[in-house]
């Protein structure tokens, strides 16, 4: 009989976000996990204490994940930092609906787990004091939460253009009202 390969915790949590792509968040079981990696259950248990603890790792690979697409939208620059963001917030929910679901939909984060680095960044790019910025970001983010479940639900629903055009215009919807008054602008990014 051949030795199976050795299983580690990178291996689970794959395995499990794979099956919440699949089958949803409800699907993720010892069972199902090991069946992804055509093993015993052994390794789960042995790694994780309980489904609490690999669900916990589950949603920390999750952040990353969503992280990773937010550095993908800022690597390629485009009209602002800030739009980038949103945008890989937006992706995140089209291209891992499940994982989308599984991180701000099944309570596995409160809120954006990224707010204060925007905030931080939206204080030195718009030189705002930090209560508006936390305020205009907070309401920001219901609107990008808003664009994030559509496509999630319905991943034809917005083309890529549709939605920076969308951020744009609430973006200085929102300016204009936290700043009346004051010139619009968008910072370019290299």
């Amino acid at each position: 009989m051949p030795k199976q390969a050795k299983v580690g915790r990178e291996d689970i949590l794959n395995a499990a976000a794979e099956i919440i792509r699949r089958e949803g968040e409800k699907k993720v079981n010892a069972r199902s996990i090991a069946r992804e990696l055509g093993c015993s259950t052994q390794p789960v248990y042995s790694l994780f204490r309980n489904m609490e603890e690999l669900k916990h790792a589950l949603g920390e690979e999750a952040k990353r994940r969503y992280r990773a697409h937010i550095d993908g939208y800022l690597a390629k620059g485009g009209p602002s930092r800030y739009q980038s963001y949103g945008m890989g917030f937006v992706r995140f929910a089209r291209d891992e609906k499940g994982l989308f679901r599984f991180l701000f939909l099944g309570g596995h984060t409160n809120g954006d787990p990224f707010f204060e680095d925007i905030v931080r960044e939206m204080v030195t790019l718009y030189r705002m004091p930090e209560e508006t910025a936390r305020n205009l970001h907070a309401d920001m983010s219901v609107f990008s939460f808003g664009l994030a479940v559509l496509v999630n639900g319905n991943s034809d629903a917005l083309t890529e253009e549709d939605i920076s055009d969308a951020f744009a215009r609430e973006f200085f919807a929102l300016y204009g009202l936290y700043f009346p008054g004051r010139e619009r602008f968008w910072e370019k990014t290299e």
